[in-house]
């Protein structure tokens, strides 16, 4: 049986795409491993799965069995009988490099990989999804939305020109990631920021200078106006067509003249994704009904509520900003 797996030099053998139906797996043992501390307890130097299971409280049958297979996944390194950290494991995954990505794999485990598991439904019928998330979920998605586009909304801060601005209104703003370096760089410039009420509470408990914080449904509550730029950033692609028409009709009831609408999102043009956004399509849909749109077809439905398109500026991938004013 095992030789059907086998790929010789002749015909391509299933071997890739059996990879792909064991994935599971290995996502299930990353987050495991990441909760435990596995990676932490490895480190540059070699350790026995002995060790490893001493240093992290766990049966050594158990280490030694994720350690196999993290290795297989290249996020260990095999030292004789014992294991090591590769170089992006030990970067990224120990808490000891520059960046920590173990905060996201809260998120991943307890948020994403349950609701994918209806990942079918969600593709014949375009709808999300995911259930309501208690509060523990809340603060992991909102942790790793901020995480995922600190960067963005550094390079947003940096490339558009709010200084001929005085009042931003940031819609479904999370915990502030895009909203905080615009307001450090502009210090002329206040700005309120819309979200749900559990969301908006964390936001105001950190008195983040000039910036007020609403709990409220932007679908459902009147939006505040008296703002001359509108900031929507990552929301778009979690809304199905008839939501983000229905949510570019009420920021134009509340935009003055002279108002500009910025879009900040993950567009999609005649090319492939980016590679970094090659799940975003799926993961969107699976948690509200959304998608990556065509630049196109959001021009369409910026003209179809009162919007005018006025274009697309690039940030670093795979990120863009759609500028609009009302017509």
């Amino acid at each position: 049986m095992s030789r059907v797996f086998e790929s010789p030099d002749g015909p391509p053998g299933p071997a890739r795409i059996i990879d792909l139906y064991c994935g599971y797996m290995i996502s299930q043992t990353l987050f495991t491993a990441v909760e435990t501390g596995l990676f932490t307890a490895a480190g540059p130097d070699p350790a026995t799965p002995a060790e490893l299971a001493d240093r992290c409280g766990i049966p050594e049958r158990s280490a030694r069995a994720m350690a196999d297979l993290l290795a297989d996944a290249g996020l260990l390194v095999r030292d004789g009988a014992a294991f090591r950290t590769a170089p992006d494991a030990e970067a990224f995954l120990t808490g000891r490099g520059p960046v920590d990505l173990r905060p996201m794999a809260r998120y991943w485990a307890t948020v994403s990989y349950p609701a994918w598991g209806k990942a079918g439904e969600a593709f014949r019928t375009r709808r999300g999804v995911r259930p309501v998330l208690d509060q523990e979920q809340t603060e992991a998605y909102e942790s790793t939305v901020a995480l995922v586009t600190a960067e963005t909304a550094a390079d947003l801060a940096r490339t558009y020109d709010f200084g001929r601005h005085r009042r931003l209104l940031d819609v479904g703003g999370g915990y502030g990631t895009f909203v905080r370096p615009v307001l450090a760089a502009y210090s002329h410039l206040t700005a309120t920021l819309i979200d749900l009420p559990e969301v908006a509470e964390v936001v105001a408990g950190q008195a983040v200078p000039r910036l007020t914080a609403i709990g409220a449904d932007v679908f459902a509550a009147p939006l505040p106006a008296g703002h001359d730029v509108i900031l929507v950033a990552n929301l778009v692609h979690l809304l199905p067509p008839d939501r983000i028409t229905e949510l570019f009709r009420r920021l134009r009831a509340v935009a003055e003249p002279g108002t500009t609408l910025l879009l900040v999102d993950w567009w999609r043009t005649d090319q492939a994704p980016h590679p970094s956004a090659r799940f975003g399509a799926g993961e969107f849909l699976v948690i509200s009904g959304g998608d990556l749109y065509q630049v196109d077809e959001v021009a369409g439905w910026l003209a179809g509520t009162g919007w005018s398109f006025s274009g697309l500026t690039a940030l670093p991938p795979p990120s863009g900003v759609i500028t609009a004013v009302p017509d």
